[in-house]
């Protein structure tokens, strides 16, 4: 019966994720292994966490050490716009004491769920006091027309809001954990100042690019493109590919600034930065906003949006346009 159960679910699982995972609480309740009486299913001693990507998880453990373990709703390389759990995720999910959330879509859609399976859970919201931004899937007349129901989530690209989600973690985790509340704090301090120097590491970088465009398919890096100065260019217009003639406008644009690669992430689909690719006689660079080191994740794609550009910086092409 449960088996039977979670075969019809998992089918329906791309066009009705709720529906989903209220097959899975039903067929784990039916199995006993979801009950009132259910030990949590991490290390004694451990504060079972929830999060939606693995850059978040990676912070996470960075403050909260051998204290926290965590599970990541999205794991890496797969879509978080789309990606269904599994039953051993549910067990996760209903284990965790304190979800921290930044208002992806897989959050927003088993949010209702995630609060009735797990109603002890804190849910910390670390978008707080952070200056959002419009998400580019759902924009408005203009950059100041949107609503919280349209921010841009991938808010943990821009080390600079990782710095102020920090304490936040330290925060919650401390409350959870009194005992060891020094101990986070500690380590919240640590990872603040790896953070600052990791922001003056990026910006000694960039500051030749400063105003520079880089072309991505995913927009997933307007933070960081804010943060630095630079201009996110996505290919990818309200969830789809670009229309023929918005697709020839990117062309010629890249041409014109000289772009040597377009960054893709391996979540998506890549068909239309190929034909973008291979029209601009640029080259293609993965990147995934999604890779758990947060550190790795952000000297990569520095790597991936300084090897983008052409040979001149924004201030040498303005010099040669003034000369003609």
């Amino acid at each position: 019966m449960v088996e039977s159960q979670l075969i019809v679910a998992r089918r329906w699982s791309a066009r009705s994720p709720l529906a989903w995972i209220a097959a899975l609480a039903l067929a784990l309740v039916e199995t006993g292994c979801l009950t009132e009486k259910s030990e949590p299913a991490t290390a004694s001693g451990k504060t079972p966490v929830l999060v939606a990507v693995e850059p978040i998880a990676d912070l996470v453990e960075r403050v909260g050490g051998d204290r926290v373990v965590v599970f990541a709703l999205t794991p890496q390389g797969k879509d978080p716009e789309t990606y269904a759990p599994t039953p051993g995720d549910l067990k996760s999910i209903v284990a965790s004491k304190v979800f921290f959330r930044v208002g992806l879509p897989v959050e927003e859609r088993f949010a209702n769920n995630i609060a009735s399976l797990a109603p002890s859970a804190k849910s910390v919201d670390l978008r707080a006091e952070l200056e959002p931004l419009p998400d580019a899937h759902s924009r408005g007349e203009s950059d100041d027309d949107f609503d919280d129901d349209s921010i841009d989530a991938h808010v943990w690209t821009s080390p600079a809001n990782a710095r102020a989600m920090v304490p936040k973690i330290a925060d919650a985790l401390a409350e959870l954990d009194p005992d060891f509340a020094e101990s986070y704090r500690s380590a919240a301090a640590k990872l603040d100042e790896e953070l600052r120097a990791l922001q003056e590491e990026t910006s000694e970088r960039l500051v030749p690019w400063n105003g520079r465009a880089f072309f991505v398919f995913h927009p997933a890096y307007g933070y960081y493109a804010r943060e630095f100065h630079l201009e996110q260019v996505a290919i990818e217009f309200e969830g789809k590919a670009p229309r023929p003639k918005d697709l020839q406008k990117l062309v010629e644009r890249a041409k014109r600034e000289g772009v040597r690669a377009l960054i893709v992430q391996p979540e998506f689909n890549r068909s239309a930065a190929e034909a973008l690719a291979a029209e601009a006689g640029a080259a293609l660079v993965e990147h995934s906003p999604l890779q758990k080191d947060y550190f790795a994740n952000v000297r990569s794609l520095t790597d991936a949006i300084v090897g983008s550009f052409g040979e001149k910086t924004p201030v040498e092409n303005e010099e040669n346009d003034n000369e003609r």
